[in-house]
C-alpha cells in the first residue's frame, strides 16, 4: 500500500510555501502506560504531555519550498533495544533513547530524499521530563512502544 501525500498544514494558501520557521516530522506515543516503569526509575511521577519521537526536522528559520510529504498513516509497534536515559544537551531534560531499526530506516529515507531534513545523525528518543540530579544507571524498558501515524509539529513544537 502505497503511503498518502500530503502538504504540510502549516503551508500559506498561497502556492503552499511555508512560512519561516522549524518544521517537525514525528510520531506520537500512543500506550504511554509503558512508559510509567521508566519514569519511576528516573523518580519522575508525572507523564509527559505529549510524548513522541522526533523523526526528522528542518530547524532554519527560512521559507521552505512546499514539500509534498509522505507521511505514514499507519501505526508502528516498535520493541526498542539498548534503552538509555539520557540528558539533553541543556542538560535540563531527561530522555529516553534507544535503537529502532524501522525510525531510523525511515530517517534515513527522509535525509535521502532532501537533505535539509536533520538531523545529522538520528537516535530515538522520547522527552520524558526534567533531568533529575543523578541517571540511573541501568534502564529496565523492553517496551514493545506503539507509535501513531506521522504528524507535522506545529512550529516551535519539536
Amino acid at each position: 500500500m502505497q503511503p498518502q501525500v500530503k502538504t504540510c498544514p502549516f503551508s500559506k494558501p498561497n502556492g503552499g510555501v511555508l512560512g519561516p520557521g522549524p518544521i517537525h516530522l514525528r510520531r506520537p506515543v500512543l500506550n504511554t502506560e509503558i512508559l510509567k516503569p521508566v519514569l519511576r526509575q528516573a523518580g519522575l511521577t508525572a507523564m509527559p504531555a505529549d510524548p513522541h519521537v522526533t523523526l526528522a526536522s528542518m530547524p532554519d528559520a527560512r521559507d521552505h519550498q512546499a514539500r509534498a510529504l509522505r507521511l505514514s498513516p499507519h501505526r508502528l509497534a516498535v520493541s526498542p533495544s539498548r534503552p538509555r536515559l539520557v540528558r539533553l544537551s541543556d542538560g535540563k531534560a531527561l530522555a529516553l533513547e534507544f535503537e529502532a531499526p524501522d525510525l531510523t530506516a525511515r530517517w534515513r529515507e527522509l535525509r535521502a530524499s532532501d537533505p535539509d531534513w536533520g538531523p545529522d545523525a538520528f537516535t530515538p528518543r522520547i522527552v520524558l521530563g526534567p533531568a533529575p540530579e543523578t541517571l540511573p544507571p541501568i534502564c529496565f524498558f523492553a517496551g514493545p512502544v506503539l507509535f501513531g501515524p506521522e504528524t507535522v509539529a506545529p512550529p516551535g513544537q519539536a
